[in-house]
C-alpha cells in the first residue's frame, strides 16, 4: 500500500529503531549493536512496537467507534485477554519503578511485552468480526493497548506512525 508520508515514516521507524536499542538493554551493560537486529520488525525492537501500535491504529479505524464508552470487560475472558489487561494494570508501576531506579529499559521491555500480548491476542481472537458487545469490548482493549504503546514509545523519545 502506499503511504502518504512514506518518507518521515521511515525516518521515524529508522531513527527510533537506534533509540529503541540503545534503551533496550540495561544502562550499565555493554551490548553489540547490530544493524539487522536493530531494524528487525520481529522481536524485541522499536520497529516491532511501532508496527504494533500502528497495527492497533488499523484495527481502531476499521472499527470506526467511540472507544470511551462502557463495554462489559467481564466478556473478556480468553487467555490472551487476560494477559493484556494485566499488563496494562502494570503500567504505572513500570513508570515508577524506570524513574526511581533511572532505567528506561524498564520502559522498552514493558512496550515490547504489550507489542507481543498484543500480536498474540490478535492472532487468537476476532475483532471485527465478533458480536457488538463482544466487538465493543475487543476494540476498548484494543484502544488501550493503542494508548499506553503511544505514551511509553513517547516516553522514550519515539514517534508512534499510525501507518507503516
Amino acid at each position: 500500500p502506499e503511504l502518504e508520508n512514506k518518507e518521515q515514516v521511515a525516518k521515524d521507524v529508522g531513527v527510533g529503531a537506534v533509540i529503541f536499542q540503545d534503551l533496550f538493554n540495561n544502562r550499565v551493560k555493554d551490548y553489540e549493536f547490530d544493524w539487522d537486529q536493530v531494524l528487525n520488525f520481529d522481536g524485541e525492537t522499536g520497529p516491532y512496537v511501532q508496527y504494533t501500535h500502528a497495527r492497533s491504529c488499523s484495527i481502531l479505524t476499521k472499527g470506526g467507534g467511540d472507544y470511551d464508552k462502557a463495554v462489559r470487560e467481564d466478556l473478556l475472558t480468553s487467555e490472551e485477554e487476560v494477559q493484556i489487561a494485566k499488563l496494562l494494570y502494570d503500567f504505572p508501576r513500570v513508570i515508577q519503578d524506570a524513574i526511581e531506579k533511572y532505567e528506561p529499559s524498564f520502559v522498552t521491555r514493558y512496550a515490547v511485552n504489550l507489542s507481543s500480548a498484543f500480536n498474540k491476542f490478535y492472532n487468537a481472537c476476532p475483532i471485527l468480526s465478533e458480536e457488538k458487545e463482544l466487538r465493543d469490548a475487543r476494540l476498548f482493549l484494543t484502544y488501550s493497548v493503542n494508548k499506553v504503546l503511544k505514551i511509553a514509545l513517547g516516553l522514550i523519545g519515539l514517534q508512534s506512525p499510525q501507518k507503516m
